[in-house]
């Protein structure tokens, strides 16, 4: 891009009122001005509007009131809204460095690229200040492993097209990671899909019209599923470590009114559930990986959470049986009625409200 591009940074927020107004005063410090802040905000009564106010001088700031639904019922309210040539998404507690948006800006200079994934440093706030704990990144991998490198063979193996991809989807359907990149992702512009909504952008001409389906509550793995419909258009991905935010870690997500039991059997659910959304739409899928991704799951998980922590191996062995059952019915329902993610099944098998 030679011009200057206009700018929608997208920020989905809920009960963030300590946290929102640091990423705002980044947004303020940006070495790239061309762009607008739209901020989809699900009222808690914690301050949050009181703080959006005292920006609305010194940015371009759109405030979006949601008032029901979780984070991707969020992201599709201001994805319709979004003005810009290029959508930049980050977190209510990812704070941008100051080269930030010029940085994934930069990297659609190669005309084929269609989204781009940010590094994601851990940080912590102490007085109003944020460390970030350097060397260490939520999306590049520990270097290769034996059993990492047995994996890609077993179970974790790309679906095709995504062979030398940092994040990528397997053909198990699963999310993962390929740590013989590592050591050249913390350095270089790599292939990657989309890695976490704390920090990424994409064209907004890929996504034009594009919907999520109101089947996540979590949203677990919704970048995925959005950077595998942006590939399949034909546009190339790719993680740029330079596009840098730090990641203030406090243990919360956007959705917080469930217990930590119910959460962390979300948690594998939603994750668990991509196969099942892309299964007829990803040709590349297989079901023989699937079952030995499954049983490789179970072995390996079971093992690791010890025998003290009982409710969190309670929760992850009721996510994984859940989320097959649920995935097997939305398989079966699909071929009488088309396609169909109801959230309902979430809601039940979840105990959410």
């Amino acid at each position: 891009m030679t011009n200057k591009p206009h700018v929608s940074v997208l920020i989905p927020t809920y009960k963030r009122a300590h946290l929102i107004g640091h990423v705002l005063e980044a947004l303020q410090k940006q070495s790239y001005s061309n762009f607008e802040v739209l901020v989809v905000l699900k009222p808690s009564g914690d301050g949050t509007e009181e703080v959006l106010e005292r920006f609305e001088k010194t940015l371009n700031i759109r405030v979006m009131l949601q008032e029901e639904g979780y984070v991707t019922d969020a992201l599709n309210l201001g994805l319709g809204q979004a003005q810009g040539t290029v959508v930049a998404f980050l977190d209510d507690d990812a704070i941008p460095q100051k080269d930030w948006l010029q940085n994934h800006l930069n990297t659609y200079s190669d005309s084929n690229v269609g989204g781009v994934a940010g590094n994601v440093i851990p940080a912590v706030l102490k007085e109003g200040s944020v460390y970030a704990k350097n060397g260490v990144s939520e999306l590049i991998p520990h270097p290769k492993e034996f059993m990492k490198s047995i994996g890609r063979i077993l179970w974790s193996c790309p679906i095709k097209g995504l062979e030398n991809h940092l994040v990528y989807i397997s053909r198990a359907g699963a999310v993962a990671y390929d740590s013989n990149l590592s050591q050249y992702a913390w350095h270089r512009v790599t292939k990657s899909l989309l890695g976490m909504g704390a920090n990424m952008s994409l064209l907004s001409k890929t996504v034009k019209g594009f919907k999520f389906p109101s089947s996540w509550i979590l949203g677990l793995s919704w970048e995925q599923f959005l950077g595998w419909y942006v590939w399949k258009q034909g546009y190339t991905l790719v993680f740029n470590p330079n596009a840098t935010v730090n990641h203030v870690v406090h243990g919360q997500t956007l959705s917080r009114s469930q217990t930590d039991a119910k959460k962390a059997a979300l948690n594998v659910m939603e994750s668990n559930l991509l196969f099942y959304r892309l299964y007829d739409l990803e040709q590349n899928l297989s079901a023989m990986y699937r079952i030995i991704w499954l049983i490789f799951s179970v072995m390996v998980n079971t093992k690791k959470i010890c025998v003290n922590h009982e409710l969190e191996r309670f929760a992850w062995i009721r996510g994984m049986f859940y989320s097959e059952l649920i995935g097997l019915k939305w398989l079966l329902s699909r071929k009488v009625g088309g396609r169909y993610w109801p959230l309902a099944d979430l809601k039940k098998f979840s105990g959410i409200s």
